[in-house]
């Protein structure tokens, strides 16, 4: 990457020397013209490379120098808040605090986030009321930082607040709440978030804030049969969010490596055979699928770091270990999964099969689609996954199609039909 400003290459390059030079130099005059084009260059910069720099701006900061640290306060890009932050936090007193809480209150936007960000590192109570604030604003990462600035102060008010908020009929401020209650950090809100998630219709946004408040996994053996059935399903949304909802890079943060592993470990338990054995085959298969769709397509993986090509391998062959029979008693225990009175977990069963284009599943979904009583959006998709298949031939189309009174999924279902 070829920058315009000298200073700038100097921090980000390979001679230590030269990157302490250049970061006492942007931190001591402050050097407006360098930090800015650090900021605007921040999505290029490799994260080993911008942790090494954050880490050199960092040493940098004393009890001498904060003002003309606080005079790049103006300008925000990245994350080059939390290095900030982490040096002046070093250099904490009650001088320090009441600058940051004036920032806080009076700011601009820029730098209200880097108070919010030293109030992650420094434990302020006089802070609380300006942050609960704050957390109901309509700027992301601003709102981010208060929600775990307030989870260290331990806020009971807001805490409950966001708990409550999970109710709403407002879909998102669901959402809020759940990233709210995520970056808190109380790991007790996870199944009130899990819970507000069953009946979302952003089912995946919220889910992955469970993800980053929970290792998932932990709840996949809870007491609670309902509970694990709802981290399950919040594992199931987060795969249907990547890459779409979620980046590729999640993988690591959501830690989809150890609950592929754990899926893996239960399902060959022995005598382990509860009501949710079906689930977890459905969630392996959709897992070898998409997983061996991003090794073998590298428009997915063409702009990815190496610890997170390094994961990805990790996960495809962690399943590509298991043997064939293994994968058909998965593939058993899926067709089974179309008899669940779950709705959801028999279409999550049918959306599987489609991606697998397995016809041999055919007679399996024609079967669900005749059931006496059966859900006209199951039907819909057993269509729509026989056509894809070319088996829609083998379908009383007419009796069927007389069950789905929803114009909108009758037009889904004739589209389907035309095209399969």
């Amino acid at each position: 990457m070829k920058l315009e400003n000298q200073t700038v290459s100097e921090l980000l390059g390979k001679n230590k020397q030269k990157t302490q030079e250049a970061a006492k130099k942007i931190i001591n005059t402050p050097d407006i013209d360098a930090w800015k084009c650090l900021l605007e260059n921040s999505d290029y910069v490799f994260s080993y490379i911008k942790h090494k720099a954050g880490k050199a701006l960092a040493n940098e900061i004393t009890k001498e120098n904060t003002d003309k640290v606080i005079e790049l306060f103006k300008f925000h890009e990245g994350d080059w808040d939390e290095y900030l932050a982490e040096g002046l936090s070093r250099n904490a007193d009650e001088n320090l605090n009441e600058k940051m809480l004036t920032i806080l209150e009076k700011g601009a936007l820029e730098e209200k986030i880097y108070a919010t960000r030293y109030f992650c590192l420094v434990n302020y109570p006089k802070a609380i009321d300006t942050l609960f604030n704050i957390s109901k604003s309509f700027y992301q990462e601003l709102k981010s930082n208060a929600a775990e600035a307030l989870g260290i102060l331990n806020h009971e008010e807001s805490y409950n607040y966001y708990i409550n908020q999970l109710n709403s009929d407002d879909e998102w401020e669901r959402i809020e709440a759940a990233q709210f209650l995520a970056k808190f950090g109380k790991k007790e809100a996870a199944v009130p978030i899990l819970e507000s998630m069953e009946n979302s219709g952003m089912a995946e946004l919220i889910a992955g804030e469970i993800a980053t408040l929970i290792d998932i996994y932990e709840l996949f053996d809870e007491e609670n049969e309902k509970t694990q059935s709802l981290a399950l399903e919040a594992l199931d949304n987060i795969l249907s969010g990547i890459p779409e909802i979620w980046p590729l890079c999640v993988i690591l943060d959501f830690k989809i490596f150890e609950c592929l592993e754990k899926l893996i470990y239960l399902t060959k338990s022995p005598g382990h055979t509860n009501n949710l054995i079906g689930r977890y085959a459905q969630i392996l298969l959709k897992s070898k699928q998409k997983f061996g769709l991003f090794i073998n397509n590298t428009q997915y993986t063409y702009d990815e770091e190496h610890d997170i090509l390094a994961e990805l391998d990790e996960i495809y062959h962690l399943l590509l270990f298991e043997n064939e029979e293994f994968w058909k008693t998965q593939f058993q225990r899926l067709l089974k999964e179309l008899e669940s009175a779950d709705i959801k977990r028999k279409l999550a069963a049918i959306a599987v099969l489609n991606e697998l284009e397995a016809e041999e599943s055919a007679p399996y979904l024609i079967k669900t689609a005749l059931k006496q009583g059966e859900d006209e959006v199951v039907i819909c998709e057993v269509i729509t996954t026989l056509s894809k298949m070319g088996q829609a031939g083998e379908i009383d189309r007419d009796l069927l199609l007389s069950r789905i009174k929803d114009p909108n999924l009758l037009a889904v279902v004739n589209n389907s039909l035309r095209n399969g």
